[in-house]
């Protein structure tokens, strides 16, 4: 049995040295497609439990995408056994409050966090993802993340699975691990081979939906006594929601006086006759400078007749980003050797990083699974596999129903 990753093609100009051979009592061997949190979080499990594995990333670096993102008492106990609570409580500050505002920054209701260490023995924590990801990768040898692998297909025989890569580049494992997001490449590939088989769902055939355009961004330090809320040693979301406008504003005060901010524009409760609902769909620099400039007058809670144009002037453009939020529950989570993790397979509207959350947690169910499966075997991985969904996919329907009750929330205009 085939217990150690090799590249197919070892003549090839894009042959890779075979890794150190597995130390797991099964032999298994993972493919991580995907650097994200996801990713990047299970490559820490696999290191304490001894799974050999190979992330794939198909950037050229790992680039955090978004501003900000937020870890509670369901994932900081994973960090905590794997050495990097310190970092993350060192990094961050821990959330009080959610406070809604209408346009005019008037209170219009709050949601309290702040008794969620006595309660559940950690406080809900928000951070900059740049950061997030540095803290990830720290124990990750740097040998075992190849970039700029671009994962265009997926083979299965009965020696593994192998992902063909974009440079003529094949990498073969005992299994490979979808962690590449909501257009997954992984997914696409699984799913195309249910549907030649008859076994692809109608919703798994269906796009993602609900669509939402979105501008986040993380300001350069800013004076504290401009921004007075900035010397507090705990982080409060401030939600703005106008009444009749299609957007809605989200700002975070996070460590070394910065504020990570969002702009969210509800597109199915947007004016479709006045085209606003597609006015940002295109992508690009220019994109988000354009969605930037309209969302300017905003209202900046931090500051008495302040706008968001003050805090956007502030932040470098390298660091705003111009992203969609969809959200699908995927029924079809693995085919023989393969599975998917986070948002390849469930899709939520982001709410203080319940998406991240949801995956981190998928991580350590997966991992521990695989820690005890008996052998390589497609038997064993098949229940290994089944266990995973038995153990997850409800808790992520659950969780996608929560991100639906915060999108309402926002699109209906409290």
């Amino acid at each position: 049995m085939y217990n150690q990753y090799r590249d197919p093609h070892p003549q090839s100009e894009h042959h890779q040295s075979p890794l150190p051979p597995p130390q797991s009592k099964s032999g298994v061997t993972v493919i991580i497609v995907g650097g994200g949190i996801g990713g990047l979080s299970l490559a820490n499990m696999f290191e304490r439990a001894g799974i050999s594995y190979l992330i794939l990333e198909k950037a050229t670096t790992i680039r955090a995408l978004g501003s900000s993102l937020g870890l509670d008492a369901s994932s900081l106990p994973v960090m905590e056994q794997l050495g990097l609570l310190d970092d993350f409580i060192k990094a961050s500050k821990p959330v009080r409050h959610f406070n809604f505002y209408n346009e005019g920054v008037k209170p219009i209701g709050m949601v309290d966090f702040s008794d969620l260490e006595e309660i559940g023995g950690y406080p809900a924590v928000i951070l900059d993802r740049p950061t997030f990801y540095n803290i990830l990768t720290k124990n990750i040898p740097k040998e075992k993340i190849k970039y700029n692998k671009r994962v265009l297909t997926i083979t299965q025989d009965e020696d593994g699975a192998t992902a063909n890569c974009s440079d003529g580049s094949a990498y073969l494992s005992t299994i490979i691990i979808g962690a590449d997001g909501a257009y997954s490449a992984v997914r696409q590939n699984i799913y195309k081979s249910l549907k030649a088989k008859g076994k692809l769902s109608s919703n798994d055939a269906k796009p993602l939906g609900y669509n939402q355009h979105c501008l986040v961004g993380v300001s350069k330090p800013l004076d504290p006594e401009m921004y007075p809320v900035l010397k507090n040693d705990y982080t409060d979301f401030d939600i703005v929601i106008p009444k009749n406008d299609p957007f809605y504003a989200v700002y975070m005060p996070i460590p070394n006086n910065r504020i990570s901010w969002a702009i969210i524009q509800n597109v199915p409760r947007a004016d479709e006759a006045s085209g606003d609902s597609f006015r940002f769909s295109e992508w690009g620099p220019h994109a988000a400078k354009e969605m930037a400039d309209f969302v300017r007058h905003l209202a900046n809670p931090f500051r008495e007749g302040g706008t968001l144009g003050d805090i956007i002037d502030s932040t470098p453009m390298d660091l705003i980003s111009k992203i969609m939020l969809e959200e699908k529950f995927f029924e079809s989570w693995y085919e023989d050797r393969v599975v998917l993790l986070g948002d390849a397979c469930h899709k939520v509207v982001p709410s203080a990083g319940l998406g991240a959350n949801l995956a981190v947690l998928e991580g350590v169910h997966l991992c521990n699974l695989l820690v005890d499966m008996p052998s390589t075997d497609q038997k064993d991985i098949t229940r290994v596999f089944e266990a995973y969904y038995r153990q997850r996919a409800k808790i992520a329907r659950l969780a996608l129903g929560n991100s639906r009750q915060f999108g309402k929330v926002m699109g209906d205009r409290v």
